[in-house]
């Protein structure tokens, strides 16, 4: 149980860790892992100790806010090209749909229904993805 309750709060940490730092600037960057540094001495795991100080080495020696934004600007690209893809996924699908409907294939039509509900659902998440990541540019921009 205590092996659980371990696994259990490294990996909550990790998740908070990780969606904490999606932009930020460099001495944000330093203050979160610090605070994940001692969270892991608490719980005495010298293993997650010696990864977040590599990490924070890494940041002290690497990290510039130009870095952090020009990282910011790649992910923006990323995904503007994501939601690119997607919406012709959705199109193509529509066009599927629209000749199983012309001839009339009930099942054709229901597969095709089913298909692009799903596709538009993915462009609809990397859309709101996008948005995020704008914002978070936008934030670091300022």
């Amino acid at each position: 149980m205590k092996k659980f309750a371990t696994v259990l709060t490294l990996m909550l940490s990790a998740g908070a860790f990780n969606a904490a730092h999606a932009a930020e600037s460099c001495a944000d960057k330093s203050a979160a892992l610090q605070k994940e540094i001692s969270i892991a001495q608490q719980y005495g795991n010298t293993q997650k100790v010696a990864g977040l100080k590599k990490a924070l080495a890494e940041v002290k020696a690497h990290c510039t806010n130009g870095s952090v934004l020009a990282d910011a600007q790649k992910k923006v690209s990323k995904l503007e090209k994501k939601v690119a893809e997607k919406r012709d996924d959705v199109s193509e699908v529509q066009a599927d749909l629209k000749q199983a409907q012309a001839k009339g294939d009930q099942k054709k039509i229901a597969k095709y229904q089913k298909k692009l509900a799903e596709k538009q659902a993915d462009l609809r998440e990397v859309q709101q993805e996008l948005s995020q990541a704008r914002a978070e540019l936008a934030k670091l921009q300022k």
